[in-house]
């Protein structure tokens, strides 16, 4: 199971996958839907110290993860998406873990993620890769975690 840079052919399947997950999981959370970088991936998430990468199974998008420059020295992990029906396969760890080298490539010393208490399998597999909680907001009613991975300290 490999992830994949994202092509521009690929736009209508990673928009109906995400809006479909933040429709069934989140329709009371709508500042998730802030959904102008899913109507322009290419645009969004060119350019150097940016990627998006996506998985297939049987010429489905059934995955989604981005990476967005923060600072010089650091990124943000977005749009990590895993079609409900095949999570706990590995496909979220494939994800995590191709932007995870995209972002070594790069040369960020941290990488950031943001989740909201909803995103319990997304949070393990960041605690699997590495990542640790350094935050922990309430924000409008719900929690917002921050994870961090160290890319200095966690080399392998």
């Amino acid at each position: 199971m490999n992830a994949r840079e994202y092509k521009p052919e690929d736009s209508v399947g990673v928009k109906k996958l995400i809006l479909s997950i933040l429709e069934k999981e989140y329709p009371f959370d709508k500042s998730v839907y802030q959904d102008s970088d899913i109507n322009d991936i290419s645009g969004t998430y060119s350019g150097e110290g940016n990627a998006f990468f996506v998985v297939e199974r049987d010429k489905n998008i059934v995955g989604t993860i981005g990476v967005k420059q923060d600072t010089k020295d650091s990124a943000i992990v977005r749009r990590f998406f895993v079609d409900a029906n095949f999570r706990k396969q590995g496909f979220g760890g494939t994800l995590l873990k191709q932007a995870i080298d995209f972002c070594r490539a790069a040369r960020y010393k941290k990488v950031a993620f943001r989740a909201t208490d909803r995103m319990k399998q997304a949070m393990n597999v960041l605690k699997k890769m590495g990542f640790s909680e350094k935050e922990n907001l309430e924000v409008s009613g719900f929690h917002i975690h921050q994870f961090i991975l160290d890319l200095e300290q966690n080399k392998s």
